[in-house]
């Protein structure tokens, strides 16, 4: 009996925090997230909104920096453009990510080994995916190695104020996106540096200045 009451207490905790998530998810993610953020030491601005799942991955404290007013949203039924995955910010090496005030992301994956830098007020799709490396080196032999996380190309991402990139798109290494410009939907935009009030759309991506 005593080893089933050592399990019937965390089990009772599991279950009020499944109902508590269950009637109130802004407020349990929102709480999770916020934990979560203190353990991992990153600084964080004022009033973060977090809806649905949030993961993080940093090595050391002043990684990832997140602005004040910023929402991250993975939460279905909150956002109807069909988000797949929960909101993923990632640093390796001696990566940073630095998110603005005033942004919103909805289901992004962030992954950094240099720097990514999001603007103030930018507002970023559905399941957008914004990668400052390779992931692996571009040489197959050195693929076929254990030294293969060694020779990854990266080249940072600077995203500035105001930019709006649609729902799937994909922003690689080496690409700055200049103030109010506009990714659109789908996009794949690689090292490209694009000037204010521009759009860039397809894959590869290209630069059209006229917005209209």
């Amino acid at each position: 009996m005593k080893m089933i009451r050592g399990y019937e207490f965390p089990c009772i905790l599991l279950a009020l925090a499944r109902k508590f998530r269950a009637f109130f998810p802004g407020i349990y993610w929102n709480l999770r997230s916020k934990l979560l953020i203190k353990l991992s030491g990153i600084k964080v601005g004022k009033d973060l909104n977090v809806y649905g799942r949030l993961y993080i991955n940093n090595r050391r404290k002043d990684e990832i920096v997140i602005g004040s007013n910023v929402v991250l949203q993975s939460r279905f039924a909150n956002n109807f453009v069909g988000l797949l995955n929960p909101s993923v910010l990632d640093t390796l090496g001696g990566g940073k990510i630095w998110i603005g005030d005033d942004s919103g992301l909805s289901s992004v994956i962030i992954s950094s080994r240099s720097m990514v830098q999001i603007g103030r007020f930018v507002k970023i799709g559905g399941n957008v995916r914004i990668f400052d490396h390779d992931f692996h080196s571009l040489n197959s032999e050195t693929r076929r190695t254990s030294k293969d996380h060694l020779h990854i190309k990266t080249k940072s991402v600077y995203i500035e104020d105001d930019v709006f990139i649609g729902t799937n798109a994909i922003i690689l290494k080496g690409t700055r996106l200049g103030t109010r410009s506009i990714v659109a939907a789908g996009s794949v935009v690689f090292g490209l540096d694009v000037p204010p009030d521009s759009l860039v759309k397809g894959n590869p991506a290209k630069i059209i200045i006229n917005k209209g």
